[in-house]
């Protein structure tokens, strides 16, 4: 009798271990103050009492079995007791087995029930329900047990945190639910391109985070950018529109003596970088500074792009290094790098060839720069640059992309625009610049632009592109600056006045 009470008992703890474990985890993932915290506090005690009143309802099972099994004992024990006796007895013991039986798979159906419910509370309780990915709070956890990991093991973590460029914009131009779609597509994006590699979380607003435990900043660099570039080629289907937003991504590694705090701030100061940077690009803190993020291997379809420089522009064919970006003297608000410019300028072209809207590709460069520069001193060169860079952002669209391709030149994409109409813009711009009068203090008192305006035709790719266009600028240059060529897909023909159009 008591090996059957202990099996009963056995089989119940088996039964409620997920139960158990279920209920420890959620409480752990439960806030501790608020209305939230109340709501899950009365289901707490919902489930307590629900498992107090099973576990009650089974003892007392056990106990009405016990008496039966003993009462059917004392017949077999009775000096009385015949062959008809026991067949009676037995057949007794084997429906009280059964009932018995019943009640326990009754009570391990509902303790099983009761798991699943705790298990998805748990779960909610981690989940953001906006974008189903981790929200904060799991997060959070996630980054102290990473660095408690890191202290007692050594074992590295990067965080990369990510900001949609311009999402205030975004809403208000579409609406609050294309944001929410915007949200949800990124979220989908980043999970999908990280896999099993990180914990993708919510980090707030229009910022997320991915926490790669167990990996240093060179195995995560390469599926933090990918994953930023994914966002930026994903459309956005939106009442019919295909609409597509960009990323800002700070990258940083668990360091000696780091706080979650101070680990969380170089992220953030590396995506400040980005969006200083022009935004849709990430930059790296590696304790001291933040440099440009860059993926180790070539872009898809590197063939036609990475070839041996020979000819006009091809040095701007590769990606910009650490120590040539950090010769800018000056980081431009709102202008992006040459990297961040080639991702776009190639998924541009994709788009181009694919639905056949029309690209158009400006170049602008600051006439005679290192005269500016050796005659009036890196000042006077930081305000003009920046001037054209004010310039140049007052000129563009929401969907323009302008970047730094050179010290001096500046590159900008156009969709949608024909060459006629870049030509306009780069002509009012040229305009607006020769009347700017700059600050005494500046050193002088004017400057010029000259700029190459190409449309994107039949058997462009990225590098002929960036000749055409750079064989424009060369040419404007070569009328005397201060003018604006176009080139055509058939070749340059320039003329004496300051716009020469084919």
């Amino acid at each position: 009798m008591m090996l059957f009470v202990d099996f009963v008992f056995l089989l119940m703890a088996g039964a409620g271990g997920a139960v158990a474990a279920g209920f420890v985890c959620w409480l752990r993932a439960t806030p501790r103050s608020g209305p939230l915290a109340d709501a899950e506090a009365h289901f707490a005690q919902d489930t307590l009492s629900r498992l107090q009143d099973l576990t009650r309802r089974v003892a007392a099972e056990v106990d009405q079995h016990a008496v039966c099994v003993e009462e059917i004992n004392a017949q077999l024990s009775s000096d009385e007791a015949d062959e008809a006796a026991v067949v009676a007895a037995v057949s007794q013991l084997i429906d009280a087995n059964k009932r018995m039986q019943q009640e326990l798979e009754s009570a391990e159906e509902r303790l099983e029930a009761q798991a699943i419910q705790i298990e998805s509370h748990a779960v909610e309780a981690r989940t953001d329900p906006l974008t189903q990915v981790a929200n904060r709070r799991a997060l959070d956890d996630e980054l102290k047990r990473c660095l408690a990991d890191f202290e007692r093991r050594g074992t590295p973590t990067t965080v990369m945190l990510l900001d949609v460029d311009h999402f205030k914009r975004f809403n208000d131009t579409h609406g609050h639910q294309a944001g929410d779609d915007a949200l949800r597509t990124v979220a989908r994006v980043v999970q999908q391109m990280i896999g099993d590699m990180g914990l993708v979380a919510r980090y707030g607003g229009e910022e997320f985070a991915v926490v790669f435990a167990g990996r240093d900043v060179a195995k995560a660099t390469t599926f933090c950018e990918r994953a930023r570039q994914a966002i930026g080629s994903t459309p956005i289907r939106v009442s019919g529109k295909e609409l597509r937003v960009t990323s800002s991504a700070g990258v940083a590694e668990i360091m000696t003596g780091d706080t979650v705090v101070e680990l969380i701030g170089r992220a953030d100061e590396a995506l400040y970088a980005s969006k200083n940077a022009g935004r849709n690009c990430g930059h790296i803190h590696d304790g001291r500074t933040c440099r440009l993020l860059r993926l180790h291997e070539p872009l898809a379809n590197p063939a036609p792009l990475m070839s041996t420089p020979d000819k006009i522009g091809d040095e701007w064919l590769y990606e910009a290094d650490v120590a040539t970006e950090e010769l800018f003297r000056e980081v431009l608000p709102n202008v992006a790098s040459r990297p961040a410019f080639f991702d776009d300028l190639i998924r541009r072209l994709a788009q181009w060839r694919r639905t056949g809207t029309p690209l158009t590709v400006m170049l602008i460069q600051v006439d005679a720069y290192s005269r500016i520069v050796s005659d009036h001193g890196p000042t006077c060169a930081d305000v003009v640059l920046r001037i054209a860079s004010q310039f140049i952002n007052a000129s563009m669209r929401d969907m323009d992309h302008v970047a730094r391709l050179s010290e001096d030149t500046f590159a900008l994409l156009l969709p949608g625009a024909l060459l006629a109409n870049g030509v306009a813009i780069a002509e009012r711009l040229r305009v607006a610049v020769e009347r700017c009068r700059l600050p005494r203090k500046a050193g002088t008192n004017w400057f010029t632009i000259s700029a190459g305006v190409v449309q994107a035709s039949e058997g462009d790719d990225m590098r002929r592109v960036l000749q055409r266009v750079r064989a424009a600028l060369t040419s404007a240059v070569n009328q005397g600056r201060n003018c604006v060529v176009g080139n055509n897909s058939f070749g340059l023909r320039t003329e004496e006045s300051p716009v020469a159009v084919s």
